[in-house]
Parts: C-alpha cells; sequence; structure tokens
C-alpha cells in the first residue's frame, strides 16, 4: 500500500464547485460549501422550517443549512437554486464555466429534442437486450450474433488480462468506427437533449464528441452521472464535472438524465429537485445499457475502455454501474470508475468482477458516511460508507486489502493498494471536509485533475 501527499498532486482548477445537498429520504441534513472550500455551519436562517434558498454569486456563493431543511443553494456560478418546502434536497451543482457567469441554464433546449434512435436500430446484442432507440423489437434479444462492434472487435482480454493498463490489451471498436452516425450533429456539443425509449419511460441524454471527430479512431467514452437535484443539463454546464477540458479531445462524454417517484426527470432549468437514481428494478441501469450501446451504433467507441463517474448519488450509480456491468462479464462494459462521496443508494451489490477504482471521500462528510465509525449524527452509517465500497472493489480487484489512510488535517492523502490484478489499480483519497465533490488542499482543487489521470491510463 502506498500513501502519497497531496502537495504533490494539486492542481488549480479555475472553475470551482460547491454544493450543500441534503437527502430528505435519509434524514440527513447537510453542510454546504463555499468556492473556496469553507463549510458553513448548520443552524443557518429558517423561516418555518423551510430552506430558503442559498446565494450563489460569483465566488461561488455561501450556503447554510437551516435546522434540518437545507438551504439550497446553486453550486459555483449558478444564480439561485431555492429550497423546496421544509426539506430542500439541495441545489444545483455549479455551471462550471467562467466564475460570474451568473445564473442562465445552459441546455434550455425543451426536454425531447429530436429523437435520435427513436427508430430501433438494432441495438448490441449482449447489452440486456437494449437497442440503440431503447428494446429491441420483441423484448430482450436472444443473444445472436452480434454486429459489427457489438462485442468489442478486437475482443476482450480475460479478466487480469497482460496489459498494463487494465486487462484490455486490445482496442476494442464499435459498430460506429468507420461509419457515419445517423445522430444529426444539432445534437451534440450543444447541450441538445437527445431522447432515448427504455421500457415504459422516454429518457434522456446530453452528448458531447471531440471537435476533432475522426470515425475511424476509437475514442473512450465517459458516462458523468450528476447529483441529486442536479440533471444531464448541470452535467453539460460544468464539463462533466470538468473532466471535459481534461481530456484533449480524447474522449466521447455522455450526461444520462435521472429520475424520481418513478417517472424520468423533464426539467429544462440546470438542475432539478428531487432528481437522482433510484434505479427502482435496474430501470437506471436499463437506461445506461440503452445510451452506451446508441453511442456505440452512432460512433467510434474503444469499448475497452468505457468509464463512469459521478458524485454523491451520481457516484453511488457510477458504483452501481460497475457492478452491475463490468468489462469481462456478461453484457458488460465498465473499464474503471471514479466515485466521489458516493454510497449504495442505487441498490445494494458487492462486485464479483474487477473494475479499476479511484475513489475520494470527505471525513467530516455529513451526508454520506466516510466510514463506519463516522457520521454527522453519531448514529450508525444506513446506505454504507465510502470506505466499504472502497473495500468491495479491493477484493474484487485481488488486492491487499489495507485500510487507508484517514487524514486527520491538512492535505489530501491517496491511498493505493498493492497487490491488485494487474491493470485493476484501486485508490482512494482521504480529504479533510464535508460533502462536496470540489474539495481544496488551501484553495487549489485537486479533485478532477486526480480522477482525469487516473481514467486516462487505460
Amino acid at each position: 500500500m502506498s500513501t502519497r501527499s497531496a502537495s504533490l498532486r494539486a492542481l488549480r482548477i479555475p472553475q470551482h464547485l460547491g454544493l450543500a445537498l441534503t437527502l430528505a429520504s435519509l434524514g440527513i441534513a447537510c453542510s454546504s460549501s463555499d468556492s473556496s472550500g469553507t463549510n458553513q455551519g448548520s443552524g443557518g436562517t429558517a423561516a418555518g422550517g423551510a430552506g430558503s434558498g442559498g446565494l450563489a454569486g460569483t465566488s461561488g456563493g455561501t450556503s447554510a443549512t437551516s435546522g434540518g431543511a437545507s438551504l439550497g443553494g446553486a453550486m459555483g456560478t449558478g444564480g439561485l437554486q431555492g429550497s423546496i418546502g421544509g426539506a430542500s434536497l439541495g441545489g444545483a451543482m455549479g455551471s462550471g464555466g467562467a466564475t460570474g457567469s451568473g445564473g442562465s441554464a445552459v441546455g434550455g433546449a425543451a426536454a425531447g429534442g429530436t429523437a435520435a434512435g427513436g427508430a430501433e436500430s438494432g441495438g448490441r446484442t449482449g447489452r440486456g437486450g437494449q437497442s440503440a432507440g431503447g428494446m429491441s423489437a420483441g423484448g430482450a434479444t436472444q443473444g445472436g450474433a452480434t454486429g459489427e462492434g457489438g462485442a468489442a472487435q478486437g475482443g476482450t482480454t480475460a479478466e487480469g488480462g497482460s496489459s498494463e493498463a487494465g486487462g484490455a490489451a486490445t482496442e476494442g471498436r464499435s459498430a460506429g468506427c468507420d461509419q457515419e452516425p445517423t445522430i444529426p450533429s444539432s445534437q451534440y456539443n450543444n447541450g441538445q437533449h437527445i431522447s432515448i425509449q427504455v421500457g415504459n419511460m422516454q429518457r434522456r441524454y446530453i452528448l458531447n464528441v471531440p471537435n476533432n471527430y475522426d470515425n475511424t479512431h476509437a475514442y473512450r467514452l465517459v458516462i458523468a452521472y450528476h447529483e441529486l437535484n442536479g440533471n444531464d443539463n448541470e452535467m453539460y454546464a460544468n464539463d462533466y464535472y470538468h473532466l471535459l477540458p481534461l481530456s484533449n479531445d480524447s474522449a466521447i462524454f455522455v450526461a444520462p438524465n435521472g429520475q424520481q417517484n418513478g417517472s424520468p426527470c423533464t426539467g429544462t432549468g440546470t438542475g432539478e429537485g428531487g432528481c437522482g437514481w433510484p434505479n427502482p428494478n435496474n430501470t437506471d441501469i436499463d437506461l445506461a445499457d440503452a445510451v452506451v450501446a446508441q453511442i456505440e451504433e452512432n460512433f467510434c467507441v474503444d469499448t475497452n475502455r468505457i468509464f463512469a463517474t459521478g458524485w454523491s448519488y451520481g457516484g453511488s450509480m457510477s458504483y452501481k454501474t460497475a457492478c452491475e456491468r463490468p468489462l469481462g462479464a456478461d453484457n458488460g462494459f465498465v473499464r474503471a470508475i471514479a466515485v466521489y462521496s458516493g454510497s449504495q443508494l442505487s441498490g445494494n451489490c458487492t462486485p464479483s468482477h474487477p473494475v479499476a477504482y479511484y475513489a475520494s471521500h470527505g471525513t467530516h462528510d455529513s451526508v454520506l458516511c466516510y466510514d463506519s465509525t463516522s457520521s454527522s449524527s453519531g448514529e450508525a452509517c444506513q446506505v454504507g460508507n465510502g470506505v466499504s465500497l472502497f473495500e468491495n472493489f479491493a477484493n474484487a480487484n485481488g488486492c491487499t486489502y489495507q485500510v487507508p489512510t484517514k487524514v486527520t488535517s491538512g492535505p489530501h492523502v491517496c491511498t493505493e493498494l498493492s497487490g491488485c490484478t494487474d491493470g485493476y489499480p484501486t485508490e482512494f483519497c482521504s480529504f479533510n471536509g464535508d460533502h462536496t465533490p470540489d474539495p481544496s488542499d488551501g484553495g487549489q482543487s485537486w479533485e478532477y485533475q486526480t480522477a482525469w489521470d487516473f481514467l486516462s491510463q487505460f
């Protein structure tokens, strides 16, 4: 096991995120973070117990919790995000654009857009039977011969493989390689919603492809899951957790949109109250299957290098997707994930196949527990914790498990386990902070560069 100081890995990122999020379903209040990483304690002003909608200014904004009711507070530069009744579930993450940009919503096109893939295009067999336009004709496919790239052309090496960078010794090429996409160019790189039928729900996602996209080159694919009260518009606005500019046109990015109360989220603003990833009956996993299949059908994807990332509820969905759809397993496609302050909110799952795993978590997280010994209320954690998720994948990855170093003060510390199956590194970064997607060391953001360094090694 190796431990590395944050001072060697810090990078200043100009776009800062800070968000107050309360999981009403868990009855946990959340402290929020301003752009400098200063946490505001509970006990803010309340009006009859209702959250008062924190103000976010050009400096990133500050917000506070109020009793048990969280004050909304949009992250970063995103104007005002009011709380909902007495149990606000936080605000939207910031736009990720230039700070001080105001609160204009990005991706304001109405939900639905042009239904690219509304007509089924055969999909990819072996991906849960999802076609590019939703469920394939007649329900689940029978797993017949896949088309070009259906199961990665070039194949997927056995678990562990022989590749230094992770089990996939060869490049996988999807059906979209050497083909012109049927999704029109007006539907991507601009925040437009792409509609997709999944089961009995009309879902949607936002897509970015490299500016110099070449259909003869196979690209990484990154799935960015938003947090509770976020949405696909928000992911587009903040450049998919700020990974898009770091990728230097080496990856395709997609932001699926969540659901609430058994219905798809349809908001057109940046963030939507209650929108998350409850994943009833794996319906959000079905969405992931369908989105990946549609993108593989239309664009040239390296099917051995598909990743997922997300914060809070989005981190939970990233964990669930990796657990349910690991590359090398039947219907699997996830090679590596980056989980920020996650838990098991999208359905419990214990991984049985390796997936390269990066995680970060604040030691004072007041929403989702850091480990089994800590919660803001002193009560036992009800939905798992950051360290236990890390341990689950450490076991699946064949690592020699040791509890990662827990920071008590000072900069973050990252622990990389030893003995892991070749190509499946397993790393956990502990930081001295609350529930935030943008931890910093003395004002220096480090999260996103660290995550991209981890994912891009594959």
